[in-house]
């Protein structure tokens, strides 16, 4: 258990230091302002600015109101917060996955572990779930827009 004034500050920095890092990841692409296509740059780089003003907000939220939030706590292990960090996980595992193996790989995983994780037991809904969804990526993107997303290593 702790109290909401110490969490905030610690989630406020690492957050900020998540925005800069976005930033600076982001400012090694492309961004073209004014030509149409913004360029792979400009959501990111936009994300990154968007994760530093809202831990800034956070910060500033935290300062003014230290009082109220001293009192209040919370726990950090509840059921509720441990079924988030799993999922938390379970997304960093999709894209080390994604890296690897591509992306209708990484979806096939992702998928059954997701629903598995939000209590679908049914083995016929799970099945039917990720093949539809990946089969709708494929058509949608593969085939209509002529996008391809990201292949295995081995194929690059």
């Amino acid at each position: 258990m702790g109290n909401m004034k110490k969490a905030n500050y610690i989630i406020s920095v690492i957050m900020l230091l998540v925005g800069v890092g976005v930033v600076a990841l982001a400012s090694s692409l492309k961004i073209k302002i004014g030509e149409g296509d913004p360029g792979a740059g400009f959501w990111p780089m936009m994300l990154g600015i968007l994760i530093i003003v809202f831990s800034v907000c956070l910060l500033i939220s935290t300062i003014k109101n230290k009082e109220k939030l001293e009192a209040k706590t919370f726990t950090i292990s509840t059921p509720a917060n441990i079924r988030v960090y799993i999922l938390f996980g379970i997304i960093v595992l999709f894209c080390v996955v994604l890296y690897f193996l591509g992306f209708y790989i990484g979806a096939l995983l992702f998928i059954p572990a997701l629903m598995y994780l939000m209590e679908v037991r049914s083995v016929k809904k799970i099945a039917l779930t990720t093949i539809i969804t990946l089969a709708a990526v494929y058509i949608l993107f593969g085939m209509l827009l002529n996008i391809s997303l990201p292949a295995p290593i081995f194929m690059r």
